[in-house]
């Protein structure tokens, strides 16, 4: 590890209340500054008590706290106390007083772990609000990427120039999509006030997040919740109705709508079914088209998807909705056909299982630098990246002979 001449101590479980929490102590003085401050019931000394063993004592004499620490392995000891702010800050305000560095608990991955890609999968593997994102980021703490990274290296070493500037190039297309693996999806929720986009957000979350109320402008502000569409985490975020306001306070919310709208990675356009009873003669995308004009928002068809809501309010025939998806917040009709729709626009071809996907910043620009050397016939200068790249990680490395 990078601190091998310090001793940190970091706190390795998610802030909040909680039961147990768990501090991490590594470095030479780790036993030492760990046995000024824990009475093990056993009597023995930190560093007498067996690695791996749970042991059970207090912290700050007999009538301290009751904790179990492990020694993993030589300098390192975990603390396992109660998850409260109180008792955690006690245990490290100690640990400093013996001269602890507190580090971060992603400080702490990076240290134990020699491989670099290892350590961001594991980093990153904490920010996954989804199982179907946790698994793609646990193949590449299994080495997806680091195999695909060996076989540009080998290529390189091949003098295969062209072939690996193709494979890095399809390797930095997958770079907006890894970035959402611990990022949701921005989608906005946009349309004329009172088309029910309230409505339909609470009824995509399962919960009652936004204020309903059957008068229009009464969204002001923007109200976000995150959810799920087929396992891609998504930001749902519910806007001011875009109309002409003379309130100051409406029209402030108007703007702050119309610029989430220009982050947004997907628009649903929401608009009212009575609009489309039979014998209209403009289609669905017309008059979405025209609303977005009349609001002053950019009406991109690639990052729109046009909702008509409401449609319990019909009776009689209406005319196909071609281009739209139809559904009813009240009744949840076509919610469940929404949020498909919503995944099959923002991830239209999903990777194989155990695809090399890249999904740090450091990563991209490694990357994008490996590339450029490729395409100026820069060979071994590219493989040096992507040994920079994949620091430490032994699946890699470069063996005798200039390839990995």
């Amino acid at each position: 590890m990078s601190t091998t001449q310090k001793t940190c101590v970091a706190v390795l479980t998610g802030s909040g209340r909680s039961a147990v929490a768990v501090i991490g102590v590594a470095g030479p003085a780790a036993e030492s500054a760990v046995n000024r401050f824990f009475r093990a019931s056993n009597g023995r000394p930190m560093i007498q008590q067996p690695l791996g063993r749970i042991v059970y004592g207090h912290w700050g004499g007999d009538a301290g706290e009751d904790l179990v620490v492990c020694r993993r392995e030589a300098e390192v000891v975990e603390i396992h106390c109660h998850g409260g702010a109180a008792s955690i800050s006690q245990i490290l305000t100690n640990l400093k007083s013996a001269e602890c560095i507190e580090i971060s608990w992603q400080r702490w991955v990076s240290d134990r772990l020699a491989c670099s890609l290892m350590a961001e999968s594991q980093i990153a593997l904490a920010g996954a609000s989804t199982l179907r994102t946790a698994k793609i980021l646990l193949d590449q703490y299994h080495g997806a990427l680091g195999r695909e990274l060996r076989e540009i290296q080998g290529q390189l070493g091949n003098d295969s120039l062209e072939e690996a500037a193709e494979r890095l190039e399809k390797l930095l297309a997958t770079v907006e999509f890894g970035r959402h693996l611990t990022k949701p999806w921005r989608v906005v929720l946009a349309g004329f006030p009172n088309v029910g986009k309230s409505s339909l957000i609470n009824a995509l979350v399962g919960y009652q997040r936004a204020i309903v109320f059957d008068q229009p402008g009464t969204t002001r502000d923007v109200v976000s919740a995150t959810t799920a569409a087929d396992g891609w985490p998504i930001q749902l975020s519910d806007t001011a109705g875009l109309h002409e306001a003379s309130d100051e306070l409406e029209s402030a919310g108007i703007a702050e709508a119309q610029h989430r709208l220009q982050d947004a990675d997907l628009v649903l356009w929401i608009l009212d079914a009575s609009q489309f009873k039979a014998g209209g003669e403009e289609s669905v995308l017309e008059i979405a088209r025209k609303q977005s004009l009349t609001a002053k928002a950019r009406f991109d068809r690639s990052r729109v998807l046009v909702v008509v809501n409401k449609i319990d309010l019909l009776s009689g025939e209406m005319k196909p909705l071609c281009g739209a998806v139809v559904t009813c917040a009240v009744t949840k009709e076509g919610i469940a056909e929404l949020l498909q729709a919503i995944a099959d626009r923002l991830v239209p071809c999903s990777p194989a299982e155990g695809a090399a996907i890249s999904f740090t910043e450091r990563q991209v620009l490694l990357l994008e630098e490996a590339l450029a050397r490729c395409q100026n016939g820069e060979s071994d200068e590219a493989g040096d990246v992507l040994e920079r790249l994949a620091v430490g990680c032994s699946d890699v490395s470069r063996p005798e002979g200039g390839a990995l």
